[in-house]
C-alpha cells in the first residue's frame, strides 16, 4: 500500500478505536447512574410516548441534568463546560462547523455554542442533550474531518431497551437504516446518521469505500452482535 493508503486507514482505526472506547465508557457511566437513580426516563428530562406497538421518545434529554447525574460521577473527564446546573460558556472541544456524511452542513443546536459538553483525557468531546441525539461525539475532538460517520458519531439512550445506550438519533426505528450512512446522498434525512450502527456491527468504517449496493446487503445480511 501507498503511503497515503497506510496514513488514511491508520486514521480510519484512529475513529473506530474512539467510538467504541466512548461507546464503553458511556455505557459503563450509565450503568452505575441507573445502581442509583434507576433508567433515564427517571432522571433525563424525557417523556416517553407507550402508546404504538412500540414505545418511542416525545421529547430531548436535559443535558444538564445528564451531565450531573451520569457523566460528572462516573466518568473521568478532562474539561466539563458545565457547572452545577449551568452550561459555563461556550465548549471549546467541538470544532465550530461540522459535517454530514454527504458534505452538508450540520447543525444540531449550534453545536460549538451553549450546549453541555466535557472533553476526555484521551481527547473525544462529548456534548449531551441535543436536538438530534442524547451524546455527540467527536473522537478527535476539534480534529478534522468533523464529519459525522467519519469522526463524528451519535448515541442515544434506547427506549426499547431503556438500560442501555446505542448508536444513532434518538428515534430508534430512524437512523438503523442503511440509507443514512450512504455518503452519495442524505436520502432526504441526514446522511451519516446512522453509521455507528455499522461500526458497532463490524469494528470498521469500511462504508466509506463501498458501493451503497454493497452497504445495503452486508448491513441487511449481519443482526446486531450481544453489545446491541
Amino acid at each position: 500500500m501507498t503511503l497515503p493508503t497506510l496514513i488514511a486507514k491508520h486514521q480510519e482505526k484512529e475513529w473506530v478505536t474512539g467510538f467504541l472506547r466512548v461507546y464503553s465508557l458511556l455505557n459503563n457511566a450509565y450503568r452505575m447512574a441507573q445502581q442509583e437513580n434507576g433508567t433515564f426516563e427517571d432522571w433525563a428530562g424525557i417523556t416517553i410516548d407507550s402508546t404504538g406497538s412500540k414505545p418511542n421518545r416525545n421529547t430531548v434529554s436535559n443535558g444538564v441534568f445528564v451531565y450531573n447525574t451520569m457523566i460528572k460521577p462516573y466518568l473521568k473527564v478532562n474539561q466539563a463546560f458545565v457547572d452545577g446546573d449551568k452550561i459555563s460558556g461556550d465548549n471549546e472541544c467541538m470544532a465550530d462547523k461540522v459535517y454530514t456524511l454527504n458534505k452538508e452542513t450540520f447543525d444540531a443546536n449550534n453545536l460549538s455554542r451553549k450546549i453541555p459538553a466535557v472533553s476526555l483525557p484521551s481527547g473525544e468531546c462529548i456534548l449531551f442533550g441535543t436536538q438530534y441525539a442524547d451524546f455527540i461525539v467527536d473522537v478527535n475532538g476539534t480534529k478534522g474531518p468533523n464529519i459525522l460517520g467519519k469522526d463524528l458519531f451519535l448515541f442515544s439512550f434506547d427506549v426499547i431497551r431503556p438500560e442501555a445506550i446505542r448508536p444513532g438519533y434518538i428515534h430508534r426505528g430512524w437512523t438503523d437504516q442503511a440509507k443514512y450512512c450512504d455518503p452519495t446522498s442524505s436520502n432526504g434525512w441526514i446522511a451519516g446518521m446512522s453509521c455507528g450502527n455499522w461500526v458497532l456491527r463490524y469494528r470498521n468504517v469500511d462504508y466509506l469505500h463501498l458501493s451503497v449496493d454493497e452497504v445495503k446487503k452486508m448491513w441487511n445480511s449481519n443482526p446486531y452482535g450481544s453489545d446491541w
